[in-house]
């Protein structure tokens, strides 16, 4: 039986790719100054207010405040191909002739259970599964998510079932 060998090219390609990646991603998520692209700067305000209903502003910071919107805006325009900012932009349509933005938060949260309880090839639900996403990643990626989790960066003993109330709120394992 042969046994696997080691390929250097590719260790020290996965390793740069790595690196690039982790590099590149705190750019990404501090864009809280950024204008959004020109394509999609009318859709700002829909992206904001889909987002903050998303993740409100509770005892933590909300969506808005971690600059989301500015984290979906710069994906839209440097990893979107055009042809994918056709449809982020057609679905986000979708979400504005609901008449989203002129409601209620309430009724703003009953539009958005409608989207993601809608069937797989609606339209809606493909749109609202996208932004949700891109809320979750640039929320959780940012420094503004350290407030809502707990992070020891040397943690003590492991301590393998933990009540919740004995820890307070949910632990983040690795750095933002």
């Amino acid at each position: 039986m042969d046994t696997p060998t080691m390929n250097r090219r590719s260790v020290l390609r996965s390793t740069v790719l790595v690196a690039g990646a982790a590099v590149a991603l705190p750019s990404l998520v501090s864009l809280a100054g950024c204008s959004a692209p020109a394509s999609i700067s009318e859709q700002m305000s829909l992206i904001s207010a889909v987002s903050d209903r998303i993740i409100p502003v509770t005892d933590t910071p909300g969506a808005v405040a971690a600059g989301v919107p500015e984290y979906i805006a710069a994906v839209f325009d440097k990893h979107f191909t055009k042809e994918q900012q056709g449809e982020f932009l057609s679905g986000l349509e979708v979400i504005n002739a609901s008449g989203f933005s002129s409601e209620t938060p309430e009724r703003q949260d009953e539009i958005l259970n409608q989207f993601a309880s809608a069937s797989d090839g609606d339209a809606g639900r493909a749109i609202f599964q996208q932004i949700h996403d891109m809320t979750l990643f640039g929320y959780y990626t940012s420094e503004t998510a350290t407030q809502e989790l707990s992070y020891e960066e040397i943690p003590g003993r492991y301590v393998a079932c933990v009540p919740l109330s004995e820890v307070g709120r949910a632990w983040l394992d690795r750095g933002v």
